[in-house]
C-alpha cells in the first residue's frame, strides 16, 4: 500500500514537473489551444494577399459542406466558386436575421440523427426582438475561443497569474483561470444586474484585481461614481465587450482607474470577431476565422472611412454554418496598421441599426448621446434612455437626483434637438427606475416601428 502511495505521489510530481520545466508538456487540451493560438499568431503577420488565399479557401470548403448536407442551403446558395472566382462570392444571397430565425436546424452542415456531433446551441439575448439559435461544434470551438483569449493576453501584456474582475450577467463567484502556459489567476464574478452600481464599485476595490470586464456603459458609470469620490482601485487594463466603445469610455477609464480600455467585437453566434489593436484603439478583424463584409444599401462593399452594415460568415462554423449573415451592426473600415498586424482593420464599430436615428427626410444618423454632455448640462440626469418611436416622436426617459422644474424640462429639450441635430417632438419622463429590461445590455437610444404609446398631444 506504501509502496503504490509512493508511486502516486512521483507521477504527480513528474507531471507538475513537465508543465514547469523545459520541454513544457502541455495537457491535451491546452496543447491543442496553444497549437491554434500559434497558427492564428502566424496568421496575423502574414501579407494580406495569403490571408485572402486562406480566407478563400475556407469560404470554398464551408459552400461545399452546407450544399451537400443541409436542404436550405442548397436551395439558397449559388454554384459559386470562390477560389476560381472571388468576385463570384458577391453573388451569395444575404442571410437575415429573420431568415435564420425560420429556418432553423435546417441550416444545419449535418443529420444528427446518422452523424452525431459534439455540439452545444448558442443562444442569442434577444436584444434586436428576434433571438436566434446557432449550434457549434464543440471540438473546434472550445480550443479557438482559448486561443484567441490567450492571443489578446499577449497582444496586451497581460499576465496569466493576474486576478480578473468581471462585472457581467453571471452568478456571483470565484474561478480559477489556468493559462495555456500553465499559469493560475483568480477570476471575480459579481453580477450586472442584481447589485446596483454603488455596490459593484465598493466591491471592485476590494478585489485587488489588475483588470476588469465589462460592458462599456457599466465601465463609465463605475468610473463616474469613482471619480466623484476622489478616484477609483488602479486597473492596468478595463477588457470590454458588448457595446459600442466611444472616446468618452476611454477618457473615463483613463481618469478613474488609470487604465487602458481594450475592446472586443465579439456575438453570441460566432463567438469571436475582432481584438483590439495592441497599439491604437482600432480594431483587427480575425479574417483567419470570420470573413467580414462592409456593404452599403445597395450590398456593394464600402471603402475606407465608409459606414456601412457588417456581413459575416464563420468560417469555421462546420455544424450551422453562417454565409453573409446581416448581424445588423454599422461599421467602417480603417486604414492598414503600423503595428506589425496585417489583419484588416475596422476603424470603428458604430453600433446597431436600431441605434440610428431617422431623420424626417428618411436618412439615418447615429446618435450620440455621451454621458459628459449630460453631466454638464444636467448634472440632476443620474440616467437617461431616449426611445424614437415610427412617428417620429422621442420619448425622453429621465432618472434625477432632483425632480426638473418646468423649465429645466425645456431646456432639455432644447439641448436634446440641438445634440440631434433637427427639431424633434420630444416628450420627457421623468421616472424612478427607466426599464432596462431583464438584458446586461444598456442601450441608451434605439428606435422602434411602433407608434409613441403616450397621450395624443392636442394643437391649440
Amino acid at each position: 500500500m506504501a509502496a503504490g502511495s509512493d508511486t502516486r505521489g512521483g507521477g504527480e510530481d513528474i507531471a507538475r514537473l513537465s508543465l514547469l520545466g523545459f520541454p513544457q508538456i502541455l495537457p491535451p487540451d491546452a496543447a491543442i489551444a496553444a497549437h491554434v493560438r500559434s497558427q492564428l499568431s502566424q496568421h496575423a503577420r502574414l501579407n494580406p494577399a495569403e490571408q485572402e488565399a486562406i480566407s478563400l479557401r475556407q469560404r470554398q470548403l464551408l459552400l461545399e459542406l452546407a450544399r451537400r448536407h443541409s436542404d436550405v442551403w442548397r436551395a439558397r446558395l449559388p454554384a459559386v466558386e470562390p477560389t476560381r472566382d472571388p468576385a463570384s462570392w458577391q453573388a451569395v444571397p444575404i442571410l437575415r436575421r429573420a431568415e435564420l430565425q425560420a429556418a432553423g436546424a435546417g441550416l444545419r452542415a449535418y443529420d444528427p440523427a446518422r452523424t452525431p456531433l459534439d455540439v452545444k446551441a448558442a443562444h442569442t439575448s434577444g436584444s434586436t426582438g428576434q433571438p436566434v439559435e446557432v449550434e457549434r461544434l464543440l471540438p473546434v470551438y472550445r480550443p479557438i475561443y482559448q486561443a484567441v483569449s490567450e492571443l489578446e493576453k499577449r497582444w496586451h501584456g497581460i499576465d496569466g497569474r493576474s486576478t480578473r474582475a468581471v462585472i457581467r450577467d453571471m452568478p456571483d463567484g470565484e474561478h480559477r483561470q489556468v493559462s495555456l502556459d500553465q499559469k493560475v489567476g483568480r477570476v471575480l464574478v459579481r453580477n450586472i444586474i442584481e447589485h446596483p452600481a454603488e455596490a459593484l464599485l465598493d466591491w471592485l476595490r476590494g478585489t485587488g484585481a489588475q483588470q476588469l470586464i465589462t460592458l462599456p456603459s457599466m465601465a463609465a458609470r463605475l468610473a463616474r461614481l469613482a471619480l466623484a469620490q476622489g478616484g477609483g482601485p488602479p486597473l492596468e487594463k478595463v477588457l470590454t465587450v458588448g457595446e459600442t466603445v466611444d472616446p468618452e469610455h476611454r477618457r473615463l477609464c483613463a481618469a478613474a482607474f488609470g487604465a487602458r480600455l481594450v475592446d472586443r467585437y465579439t456575438c453570441e453566434e460566432l463567438g469571436w470577431i475582432a481584438l483590439q489593436c495592441p497599439k491604437h484603439d482600432h480594431l483587427h478583424v480575425l479574417s483567419s476565422l470570420v470573413h467580414l463584409e462592409i456593404v452599403d444599401g445597395r450590398g456593394r462593399p464600402c471603402g475606407v472611412g465608409q459606414p456601412g452594415e457588417v456581413l459575416l460568415t464563420g468560417l469555421q462554423g462546420y455544424a450551422t454554418p453562417l454565409i453573409r449573415y446581416a448581424i445588423g451592426d454599422v461599421a467602417e473600415w480603417g486604414a492598414p496598421c503600423d503595428c506589425g498586424i496585417t489583419l484588416p482593420v475596422l476603424r470603428r464599430v458604430l453600433g446597431r441599426r436600431r441605434n440610428f436615428l431617422r431623420m424626417p427626410d428618411g436618412s439615418e444618423r447615429l446618435a450620440r448621446l455621451a454621458g459628459d454632455r449630460w453631466h454638464a448640462a444636467f448634472p440632476q440626469v443620474a440616467e437617461f434612455r431616449l426611445v424614437q418611436y415610427g412617428d417620429g416622436i422621442i420619448e425622453a426617459s429621465l432618472r434625477c437626483t432632483t425632480p426638473l422644474d418646468a423649465a429645466a424640462r425645456d431646456r432639455v429639450v432644447v439641448f436634446l434637438q440641438g445634440v440631434l441635430g433637427h427639431p424633434f417632438d420630444i416628450r420627457v419622463v421623468e421616472t424612478a427606475r427607466i426599464d432596462w429590461g431583464s438584458r446586461q445590455k444598456r442601450e441608451e437610444f434605439i428606435r422602434v416601428d411602433t407608434p409613441w404609446p403616450g397621450p395624443v398631444r392636442r394643437e391649440t
